[in-house]
């Protein structure tokens, strides 16, 4: 398999550790659960790790060709995302709520992504 088709793996990998970092911080270090950064941090990196990981699946299986995620496809991924989480995902269930912020977030996230891409 051509190496290119994995291009995204290193954002992908690195919104991986830090979700991890995150979530161990939760964890042990009461003083963190206080933080702002503490409630958007899955958000910034959402698009990060959940984009590259389609994209490649879409490349293994022969669905794409083209391994460069265009900034449309970011815009789309990122209404997608938003519309479920922020807006469908509050109606349907009580463990999820509407946070303006969050859009900012994941914003920031697909902004990151693209520009972080070899071109």
């Amino acid at each position: 398999m051509n190496k290119k088709a994995f291009i995204a793996l290193p954002q992908m990998f690195t919104g991986i550790i830090i979700y991890i970092i995150h979530f161990i911080l939760r964890k042990m270090l009461f003083q963190y659960n206080y933080t702002l950064i503490r409630y958007y941090i899955a958000d910034y990196v959402t698009l990060i790790v959940c984009i590259p990981l389609f994209i490649n699946i879409q490349v293994i299986f022969n669905i794409r060709k083209v391994f460069f995620i265009k900034f449309y496809e970011i815009i789309i991924y990122f209404l997608l995302f938003s519309t479920y989480c922020e807006i469908i995902g509050p109606l349907i269930s009580n463990k999820m709520t509407y946070d303006p912020i969050d859009f900012i977030f994941y914003i920031l996230g697909g902004i990151v992504l693209y520009f972080s891409q070899k071109r």
